[in-house]
C-alpha cells in the first residue's frame, strides 16, 4: 500500500500588475546621480529613457501573481531608434514567485518625443487610462505603481475606493510626501538603485 500524503492548500495569489512611470523614475535617479549618490553597478541605464533593476520589485510580489510589468517611457529618434529601445526594455525582468508560468519580461510603451528635452503627457496619461481599466474591469486585485508624480494621486484614490490594494515605490528625490500616506504600502527604492549617498554613507 503506498504512502498517503497530505499536501497543504494551495496558496491563494492575488493578481497584481506593475506600472512603471519610467520617465520620473529615470529623471529622479539622474537627479540623486547628479547630488553624488553612488549607483549599484547592475542597474540598467540609459540617460532620459530608462533605468531599471530587477530588484526593485522583491520585497513587494509576495503572495502576488504578476500578471504584467509594462514601462512607460519616452524617446527621440527614427523608428529604427524606438524599436531599439523596445527591445532593450524588453530584455530587462523583475524577480516573480518561482512557481509563476507567466513571463517575466517588462512590457514597453515607448511614447515618441519629438525634441529630447520637450515635455509631453502621453506616459501620464496612458498609465493613467490603462490603471483605471484594469482596476474598474476588475482585472487585478493590486496595482503596483512605481512613481513619485503627486499628479497621480486622484488614480489612487480612484483605485483604493474600488476595493483594490496599491503599492507604491519611489526615489526620495522629487516624491510628493503625500503619497506614501495614502497606499497600502511604500516602499523607497533609494537602497536598491543607490550603494552610497553624497558623503560616502550606505544607503538604507
Amino acid at each position: 500500500m503506498g504512502v498517503i500524503r497530505h499536501f497543504g492548500p494551495v496558496p491563494q495569489y492575488r493578481r497584481m500588475m506593475i506600472f512603471v512611470d519610467g520617465e520620473n523614475l529615470v529623471f529622479r535617479y539622474q537627479d540623486m546621480l547628479s547630488k553624488g549618490f553612488i549607483p549599484h553597478v547592475h542597474n540598467s541605464y540609459e540617460k532620459d529613457i530608462f533605468v531599471w533593476n530587477q530588484n526593485s520589485l522583491v520585497n513587494l510580489q509576495k503572495q502576488h501573481e504578476i500578471l504584467r510589468a509594462t514601462y512607460y517611457t519616452y524617446a527621440s529618434g527614427d523608428d529604427e531608434r524606438l524599436y531599439d529601445i523596445k527591445q532593450k526594455l524588453k530584455s530587462l525582468s523583475f524577480i516573480k514567485d518561482g512557481q509563476s508560468v507567466l513571463p517575466e519580461y517588462l512590457y514597453p510603451q515607448v511614447f515618441t518625443k519629438l525634441k529630447r528635452h520637450a515635455s509631453g503627457k502621453g506616459v501620464d496619461i496612458q498609465l493613467t487610462v490603462d490603471i483605471l481599466t484594469h482596476a474598474l474591469q476588475n482585472n487585478l486585485e493590486t496595482v503596483f505603481l512605481l512613481s513619485g508624480d503627486g499628479d497621480y494621486k486622484p488614480v489612487i484614490e480612484t483605485v483604493m475606493q474600488n476595493g483594490k490594494q496599491v503599492f507604491l515605490a519611489a526615489f526620495s528625490s522629487g516624491l510628493n510626501p503625500t503619497l506614501p500616506h495614502i497606499v497600502d504600502k511604500f516602499v523607497s527604492l533609494d537602497n536598491m538603485y543607490f550603494e552610497k549617498d553624497p558623503n560616502g554613507n550606505p544607503v538604507t
